[in-house]
This record gives structure tokens, C-alpha cells and sequence, in this order.
């Protein structure tokens, strides 16, 4: 199957002059992006086993501490991944998905939105991100998600 690639002037050039195996260098390109997407749909279709043997893990004793905290990770990744998909911009979306605690305030003013509709009531205040509460690292995380498969698209 033949392929056009367009590709800036100086480029173009700088390839003809070293004499580059093009359709090599592209196939090669193209099927590690491929691999890449493979990896990641891989991964999101055997989340859900991973997660049940992993619960299988977690000691009895420690099983009923941990169940409020995985209750809330829970709640928090799927509040990350509504907000991530409905509310963020890309730049808020950039700064969760690669969040340091210490960075200075929160500057996430589609939190308020999203929070307000999630609680049916106006929400003036947002609590500190603390990535080591269950909520945020979940919230964290599902936005992380979101970013991760649309980053590349958007560069």
C-alpha cells in the first residue's frame, strides 16, 4: 500500500542530501507507534483483572482500612476522568496530569464547575490537592489517564 507524507522543505532536503531510506525510516516510525497504541489499549482492557488480583492481596486485617480508601480512589479516578473529559482545558488538564505537590496554588478553576454540578450546590472553595489522600490520588490518576491518550493529539 503506498502512503503520502508531507514533510517541512528543509527536511525534505536535509534527508535527499544524506541519501535516508525514507519508507524504511517511516515504516519503522509507524509501526512503533502502533506498538505503542497496542500497549496502552493492552493495558486499559486488563485493568480490571489486575485491580481483582491485586484486592486479592491486601491482608484481611488490612482489607476493612483499606476498603473506605480504595471506596474513595475509586470515587476520586472516576471524578478525575469526568472532569479531565468534561470540564478541564488542556493546560489544567497538563498541569494534573503531571501534579507536584508544593507548586504553588491551585490553579484549576474548572474544579469549581465541576465540583458545583457533582454536588448539585455552588462550591466557592476547593480543598488543597494532597496526592497522598485516597480521593486525589485517584482524581489524580484518572486525569492522568485522560491525558496519556490524548496528549499526542494534541501536539
Amino acid at each position: 500500500m503506498r502512503m503520502n507524507i508531507s514533510v517541512p522543505d528543509g527536511l525534505a532536503e536535509q534527508v535527499r542530501a544524506r541519501g535516508l531510506p525514507i519508507s524504511a525510516i517511516c515504516q519503522s516510525a509507524l509501526l512503533e507507534a502502533v506498538e505503542q497504541e497496542r500497549a496502552k489499549e493492552s493495558v486499559m482492557s486488563n485493568i480490571a483483572a489486575v485491580v481483582e488480583r491485586l484486592r486479592g492481596t491486601i491482608d484481611s486485617k488490612d482489607h476493612e482500612k483499606h476498603r473506605s480508601d480504595r471506596e474513595r480512589r475509586a470515587e476520586g479516578h472516576a471524578d478525575g476522568i469526568a472532569w479531565a473529559s468534561d470540564y478541564a482545558t488542556a493546560a489544567e488538564l497538563s498541569y494534573m496530569a503531571s501534579y507536584e505537590p508544593g507548586h504553588g496554588g491551585n490553579p484549576l478553576r474548572s474544579l469549581f464547575p465541576f465540583m458545583s454540578d457533582k454536588k448539585n450546590e455552588k462550591v466557592n472553595h476547593i480543598p488543597p490537592i494532597r496526592p497522598r489522600d485516597p480521593y486525589w490520588e485517584g482524581f489524580i490518576a484518572g486525569a492522568g489517564e485522560v491525558w496519556s491518550a490524548v496528549a499526542d493529539q494534541l501536539r
